[in-house]
């Protein structure tokens, strides 16, 4: 597999766990790559950043190269 192809796959599961957190309204958090949780729910996304609101009802705007992990919250 290239890194092209590698880069594609991983692209499409973000798309799928995106897609599944927005529509079901989930809260998740999304660790940055310098270390800083943002807690909410997606409320958009695109090719290249991630629309969150907060509890506090504030948005924060996530370029999705600067995102290291997106966890589910239960």
């Amino acid at each position: 597999m290239t890194n092209n192809e590698s880069e594609k796959k991983n692209e499409l599961g973000q798309e799928s766990q995106l897609y599944d957190l927005r529509k079901k309204q989930l809260e998740c958090t999304i660790i940055t790559t310098n270390g800083v949780p943002v807690k909410g729910v997606i409320e958009a996304y695109d090719r290249f950043v991630v629309l969150v609101r907060t509890s506090a009802g504030k948005q924060s705007l996530i370029y999705k190269h600067a995102i290291s992990t997106i966890l589910a919250n239960k």
